[in-house]
């Protein structure tokens, strides 16, 4: 089967770095690598990752999570005593749309461009006093591609900070691939904006570590929910990942799965040349205009495409996303993708 449904790359000499790494642990500390630890992060790793994220402790607190999927769905279960209702972009992350839905959380979708979300129109739905989070997107948007540009994101956070007790939940999974990104709205807008960032897609699946950076003092008693949903982190996570973020090596890795996706995106341009798609020069994914229901019929030729209403928040689309990082150095995938083109030409 062609998995064409994950759209964050592995590269091999991810195992050898994560080999030499476990090689070099000290034996008389490895035991307690085994444990959940009492204390995810000290001063210096938290000093490691605002680092790695281009913010201060100034305005934010950090808390260790397993994953980013399990820190969106902490942050929805922490704020459904808060509000009912999210502003949300009209297609999104269809793992936080399932979360907020199992909240029951009410979605109110805000009018996007080739940038994202509009100012204008959060503005007017701010104006409902209804919606105290917003979840976005704003770099290489899954499964748009959009990427919201400096002035986007400031006219954003100046439109939020007219008012009180509304933030932001910005997911930025997809940052890493992009060769020169916009600043977070974490470094631009601290005091309203908690920033979710898992070390799963720069580095590997297999590397269970995520970070959420939240205003001082809002998430209060959070981690009692990390506790509950996942049991905590892995201190062997943990220190690997601190690891990486203080190095070269992660960013090296980084940058090659970057031109490893450029290189790939010039064959999809002539593949599905005279298609209608969005994509991004160094995405693992495209977000094509066709029949949603051709994602059924590609499975009995053991394609395996998600359905594209997945990615609606209103159930219904005109497009599918095919992703290419589980598959992308694999022989069939050129193929593959060029029988699909030529099926919707």
């Amino acid at each position: 089967m062609l998995n064409l449904r994950v759209n964050y790359p592995s590269i091999p000499r991810e195992m050898d770095v994560f080999l030499e790494y476990c090689s070099n642990i000290n034996p008389s500390l490895a035991s307690k690598l085994l444990h959940v630890p009492y204390q995810s992060l000290d001063a210096a790793g938290e000093a490691v990752v605002f680092n790695w994220l281009r913010a201060t402790p100034e305005h934010s607190d950090l808390i260790s999570l397993p994953s980013g999927n399990n820190a969106l769905y902490c942050v929805l279960s922490f704020f459904r005593s808060i509000t009912e209702h999210i502003a949300i972009e009209p297609t999104t992350f269809p793992g936080f749309k399932m979360g907020a839905a199992s909240m029951n959380y009410q979605f109110h979708i805000i009018a996007t461009d080739e940038e994202g979300m509009l100012p204008e129109a959060l503005a007017e739905h701010l104006k409902t006093g209804k919606s105290k989070l917003i979840y976005l997107q704003p770099t290489i948007h899954n499964p748009t591609c959009s990427v919201m540009s400096l002035e986007r994101r400031q006219a954003i956070a100046e439109v939020v900070r007219a008012y009180e007790d509304v933030y932001i939940l910005e997911d930025d999974a997809y940052r890493f691939l992009h060769p020169d990104p916009p600043p977070s709205f974490l470094t631009i807008f601290p005091e309203r904006t908690m920033h979710v960032h898992s070390m799963s897609k720069p580095f590997n699946p297999m590397l269970r570590a995520a970070y959420l950076a939240a205003p001082k003092g809002l998430l209060k008693g959070i981690e009692n929910l990390v506790q509950l949903t996942s049991s905590g982190t892995s201190q062997l996570f943990t220190d690997f990942s601190i690891y990486l973020m203080k190095g070269e090596l992660l960013k090296g890795i980084i940058r090659d799965k970057q031109q490893a996706a450029q290189a790939l995106q010039e064959k999809i341009r002539r593949i599905f040349n005279g298609l209608t798609y969005k994509t991004f020069p160094s995405s693992y994914h495209i977000w094509l205009k066709a029949d949603p229901a051709i994602a059924e019929q590609w499975k009995d030729k053991n394609i395996d495409i998600p359905p594209g209403a997945g990615f609606s928040v209103t159930d219904h689309t005109d497009h599918i996303r095919v992703a290419l990082g589980m598959s992308w150095d694999q022989e069939e995938l050129l193929p593959g993708l060029q029988a699909i083109a030529d099926s919707l030409k």
